[in-house]
């Protein structure tokens, strides 16, 4: 069985091994499915608050999680194309969760213009804490994986 300290390594050498060109890709990709689902008129709250009965607390907490899941995965995404690695760098989170913070920005403008949908400061800053955990979570597994 797979160890979270060999799980890490094994990604970090796959990112070793894929050009940084080739990760960039995959971010930009990742940040086009989100400008995809962003688009979509029924992602709205009111269409998900249908998918769990009606529930107003279920749905918030669904929404939530879907956007500290999806942009913890471009955060990720966005660390391992600057770092090309997930060894913990100052200079990498701070410019991944500036970017992250940008494209989140973006985003919400982007959803305030798709009728059904609005922009809300809430769901950027969630964005944020989505990618500030993720990375911070990774690079902490990295670290230890490799003190082992």
């Amino acid at each position: 069985m797979m160890t979270c300290s060999s799980f890490i390594l094994v990604v970090e050498q796959c990112i070793q091994r894929t050009s940084r060109f080739t990760l960039w890709c995959y971010a930009a990709a990742w940040y086009g499915f989100i400008s995809y689902l962003s688009h979509t008129p029924s992602a709205t709250s009111s269409s998900t608050a249908e998918l769990v009965g009606g529930s107003d607390i279920l749905n918030s907490v669904l929404r939530w999680y879907a956007h500290i899941v999806v942009f913890g995965i471009l955060g990720l995404l966005l660390y391992a194309a600057q770092a090309h690695s997930y060894r913990f760098t100052q200079y990498y989170y701070f410019s991944t969760l500036i970017v992250v913070l940008l494209l989140a920005i973006f985003d919400e403008l982007h959803q305030s213009y798709v009728p059904g949908r609005h922009a809300r400061i809430q769901d950027v800053m969630t964005d944020c804490i989505g990618a500030a955990f993720s990375v911070g979570l990774m690079c902490y597994w990295y670290r230890r994986a490799t003190m082992d």
